[in-house]
């Protein structure tokens, strides 16, 4: 025999609820979405102002970046060393910084610096050999261009009859005839 299924009863039927909503489908756009959208909205445009500010301060940044390394230099630096050598080596700390200010440092010295002092001076607190400063000062040298024993603060000097304005001969000044 077949059996036909006989229906529920109204009683368990619940007839309050709507099928769909009167106000239509939900947006998807709601609630935490929204504020996702905007919290990383408001990231890039943070993210670009930084990349600004780093670029404009970038200059700035590296040199005081070098006066920490230098410092850190000069906690390292031997017993023996005299005062000249460690002139020359602050002297070519500031020649590189320099150098990175007026755009004329060389690229891939300074990576080949940067490669030098994170050697040295990773392995954590140690003594640099006479040898190493020597090496060090070189370095710094080929990054800002300067020739070693060159300073920072002497103008150079005049080629022999050269005029440093106008890169012509210099006229030598009359003699003064006595009266």
């Amino acid at each position: 025999m077949n059996r036909v299924p006989t229906p529920p009863e109204q009683s368990n039927v619940d007839i309050d609820r709507e099928p769909f909503s009167p106000r239509g489908p939900q947006s998807k756009w709601t609630g935490n979405s929204r504020r996702a959208l905007l919290g990383c909205g408001a990231l890039i445009v943070l993210l670009g102002i930084g990349s600004v500010v780093f670029l404009l301060k970038a200059k700035d940044l590296f040199g005081w970046m070098m006066t920490e390394l230098e410092a850190q230099v000069e906690e390292s630096l031997p017993a023996d060393i005299t005062e000249p050598e460690r002139q020359e080596l602050a002297e070519a700390f500031d020649a590189v910084v320099d150098a990175v200010e007026e755009d004329r440092a060389d690229v891939v010295a300074l990576q080949d610096l940067q490669k030098m002092l994170r050697e040295a001076l990773g392995e954590g607190p140690k003594r640099f050999s006479r040898q190493e400063i020597q090496g060090l000062i070189e370095a710094l040298d080929r990054v800002s261009g300067r020739e070693p024993g060159d300073t920072t603060d002497d103008p150079l000097p005049d080629p022999a009859g050269v005029s440093e304005s106008v890169g012509l001969p210099a006229v030598p000044e009359p003699a003064h005839r006595a009266a």
